[in-house]
């Protein structure tokens, strides 16, 4: 693949992570991880019945989650760089200058539905910011890559292709959640005249606002660094951003707790105004 990390200093702070990422292999490490953790993920797919449980937050945890994030804690662990998984976090973690944010399996409820909507997530942070994300899909196949200052890919087999979000319509699509539906992100959508929708699971919505087939993604309510981190690189390196929805600052990554604030994803072209009491508003 040919995105490698930056060979100057231009990029700001490129100088704390690129020797490392050119170091363990970079992109093309980490997509084989992903895509090793897809191959974990559909044997267990592919079963009648596949065990589960809930976790103290009330979502859902397969035997699928816990074995893609064995594999990838096990397979990054070589880099020498800490990982911060969603499966084996504690309340105490903190995070390092530098460290891995990953989501084995992104969108669990859409793995036991059987509907093929889910994702594994694999971001590298550097001072708060996403530097290298993959968001591999694997029952179709695809994995979308990016490293900050190099362009971001869509990956089939051996065939990788440029993306970018050149879409310049005034008439808005979103990409909506199948599964995490939220009053206020329609109310928002709703207020800038937003009434296209494309459906979607997981992290592949991030995935389409990148690719150009929907100009924004809106998401009210609670979400955690390693649903948004790869995304946010890849949306980042193909024109476009991930803010806080109500200040328009870049989302940092690192926390306290890798609590998310609400977020808007959309092409850099749009813009936006803070929220008020009661649902986001502004102009975009």
């Amino acid at each position: 693949m040919p995105l490698r990390p930056p060979a100057n200093q231009d990029i700001p702070g490129a100088s704390d992570w690129a020797a490392k990422v050119e170091a363990f292999g970079g992109l093309d490490f980490v997509v084989g991880v992903a895509r090793r953790a897809s191959a974990v993920i559909l044997q267990v797919y592919s079963r009648p019945l596949i065990q589960q449980h809930e976790k103290e937050n009330g979502s859902p945890v397969s035997e699928a989650d816990l074995a893609a994030a064995s594999l990838i804690e096990r397979e990054l662990s070589i880099t020498g760089i800490p990982v911060v998984c969603e499966e084996s976090v504690t309340g105490e973690a903190t995070a390092a200058p530098l460290f891995w944010l990953v989501d084995p399996l992104d969108g669990t409820k859409e793995f036991l539905a059987k509907n093929g909507e889910f994702t594994v997530n694999i971001a590298l942070v550097s001072g708060g910011v996403p530097v290298l994300g993959v968001i591999a899909i694997p029952v179709s196949g695809e994995v979308y890559g990016a490293v900050k200052g190099c362009g971001a890919l869509r990956i089939v087999g051996e065939s990788a292709v440029p993306i970018r979000n050149t879409r310049t319509v005034e008439s808005l699509v979103a990409a909506v959640s199948r599964s995490h539906g939220s009053d206020a992100g329609d109310r928002w959508l709703l207020s800038h005249g937003v009434t296209e929708r494309v459906q979607c699971g997981s992290a592949i919505k991030f995935c389409r606002v990148a690719e150009g087939v929907a100009d924004l993604y809106v998401r009210f309510g609670r979400t955690m660094e390693w649903d948004t981190a790869a995304g946010h690189c890849i949306l980042e390196e193909s024109g476009c951003k991930l803010v806080v929805a109500d200040s328009g600052e870049p989302l940092r990554y690192g926390k306290a707790g890798f609590d998310n604030p609400s977020f808007v994803a959309c092409r850099n072209d749009l813009a936006f105004g803070p929220e008020d009491s009661s649902k986001a508003v502004g102009n975009l």
